[in-house]
């Protein structure tokens, strides 16, 4: 929930500097100029600018289930005969497994 008298915090480099970072009680903005910023608030995250994503589409995950299928195999075109999902659904028990290793290292530290 918002207040109505947030405080505001404001971090640049230098009082001419165009980039910034605003910090607020339920607002986060990192900012380029003012036609390149990221917005993190109550409606989500809001970017403007061209945006470069440096990751596969495996591991890219959608809804916390779906990553998308591996680069290669979306060049090859999905026909009746040779039907291409776009989606697979990868359920993410990897970190159920990590926390376990985690939980049993700490463990070993108290004994």
């Amino acid at each position: 929930m918002a207040s109505k008298n947030p405080k505001t915090r404001v971090f640049r480099v230098s009082p001419a500097s165009k980039a910034s970072i605003l910090l607020e009680n339920d607002k986060v903005s990192i900012i380029g100029d003012s036609r390149h910023f990221m917005v993190a608030d109550e409606r989500g995250i809001t970017l403007k600018g061209p945006l470069s994503i440096v990751a596969d589409s495996m591991n890219i995950r959608r809804g916390g289930l779906f990553v998308g299928i591996n680069d290669f195999l979306e060049m090859i075109p999905s026909t009746i005969v040779t039907p291409i999902p776009q989606k697979i659904p990868y359920p993410p028990v990897f970190m159920a497994a990590n926390i376990a290793m985690d939980v049993a290292f700490f463990m070993a530290l108290l004994v």
